[in-house]
């Protein structure tokens, strides 16, 4: 993260507004169909829902946000790329860095791309925790339908045990995975015209995993990261 060489006042009002936002609701739905004939359904907040959650607390404590999207060309891959601005009025700023990936084809899943990008980058700069999983499937080829949410049940969720949970994600990836996933991180590097460390960087942003070697990955990880790279559109 990038601030103005004075940030006095918007260090203050950055943490005084921390301490008001609270985590937005998942207000979206979709519902997946891979290319390989699965189906999955996952809930996010999506970027009307955080920009909502936000801008009261924003505007009592004089900030605003600002975003901006371009492209970049880097050796023969136009790269999609976000900067995220929140700007206070005395001027001050806090300025991510720019998340890039592989532009998409067509204009429309283009600027699919870029609003997901946006949400990321944004998610990012709060702090703030929008999903359990990654929603780029209409620019990444498959087919998607959203949902309506259910009216809240009286019901207590059925959860599973925390031993399990902690279990599940410290699971590593297994050689079987790591064969897949090279040989995916393969195909898309030369679909683009990129080398492999930059398209598994990309791959890590479009996932939302901190950075780290690919043999450390966890075998979630792994397969989520495969399922993207798989699903990515290219070109034969």
């Amino acid at each position: 993260m990038i601030f103005s060489e004075s940030n006095t006042n918007i260090a203050a009002a950055l943490a005084k507004s921390w301490a008001v936002i609270q985590t937005p609701k998942h207000n979206t739905k979709v519902e997946v169909r891979t290319k390989t004939g699965r189906s999955y359904t996952f809930e996010y907040t999506d970027l009307n829902g955080i920009l909502d959650a936000v801008k009261p607390v924003f505007v009592a404590n004089k900030l605003t946000i600002m975003q901006n999207s371009y492209t970049q060309a880097e050796g023969n891959t136009i790269f999609a790329c976000v900067e995220t601005i929140i700007l206070h009025e005395s001027g001050e700023y806090a300025k991510s860095f720019p998340l890039k990936f592989p532009a998409a084809n067509s204009m429309q899943d283009f600027g699919g791309q870029i609003t997901y990008m946006k949400r990321y980058s944004l998610a990012a700069m709060l702090g703030l925790a929008t999903e359990k999983d990654d929603d780029a499937n209409g620019m990444s080829g498959n087919d998607y339908a959203y949902q309506q949410q259910p009216p809240p049940q009286n019901q207590p969720p059925v959860q599973e045990s925390a031993q399990q949970s902690i279990d599940a994600e410290k699971e590593k990836m297994s050689g079987a995975q790591y064969t897949e996933l090279k040989k995916a991180l393969a195909k898309v590097a030369q679909a683009f015209g990129a080398d492999v460390q930059t398209v598994y960087n990309g791959a890590l942003q479009a996932c939302w995993i901190p950075d780290k070697h690919s043999k450390s990955l966890t075998a979630k990880e792994a397969n989520m990261l495969i399922n993207h790279l798989l699903s990515t559109k290219v070109t034969e």
